[in-house]
């Protein structure tokens, strides 16, 4: 994980562990679904991947699995969870981060982590017969592959309407009276 972010390298494995772990069952097997996830876990433990997979996870799952790892490790590199409850870690040599400046390196982070998810399922429908666990997941065996665009750019582009301090979308165009009754 070092290799692939800025993280420095005095970073203990028992910080990074847990939410790589976390971004694995969160985001990498929503994206592949329960089958196909389970599959690669599996293959990798008993080390019989096929080369596709081997590739897939190293070229594909590997950098978008980091990047969601980080999204979700950098509130713990600046909380602390302790007994006496939780804590601003810093040190002498160090200046605290503010919130905002968090705020915008998870922003920066979770970017990086959708656009690799981006190219992980273009690969997918690019290869569809590569993977039939990914193609036709079996049935009641948990999660099925999410295929939807993992972008989110933060804008909404409809209309806010303003109905009893609720705020309804509609798409009436740029003209659009929040009176009209197409929008009520």
């Amino acid at each position: 994980m070092k290799q692939w972010t800025s993280l420095d390298n005095n970073i203990r494995i028992d910080v990074l562990t847990p939410p790589i772990l976390q971004a694995q069952d969160l985001y990498i097997q929503d994206t592949l679904g329960t089958p196909f996830y389970n599959r690669l876990k599996a293959g990798v433990i008993a080390n019989d991947l096929t080369t596709n997979e081997s590739a897939f996870l190293k070229d594909l799952v590997g950098p978008c699995l980091i990047q969601y790892a980080l999204y979700l490790l950098l509130p713990n590199l600046k909380y602390k969870y302790v007994e006496a409850g939780i804590v601003n870690g810093t040190s002498e040599e160090t200046q605290s981060t503010t919130l905002d400046e968090m705020k915008y390196l998870r922003e920066q982070a979770i970017d990086v982590a959708e656009f690799y998810n981006k190219r992980m399922l273009e690969y997918l429908q690019q290869h569809p017969n590569m993977f039939t666990l990914y193609q036709n997941p079996t049935p009641n065996d948990g999660m099925n592959p999410n295929r939807d665009n993992p972008y989110f750019s933060g804008l909404q582009t409809n209309i806010p309407l303003n109905r009893n301090d609720l705020y309804i979308y509609a798409d009436c165009g740029l003209d659009c009276n929040p009176d009209c009754s197409s929008c009520n």
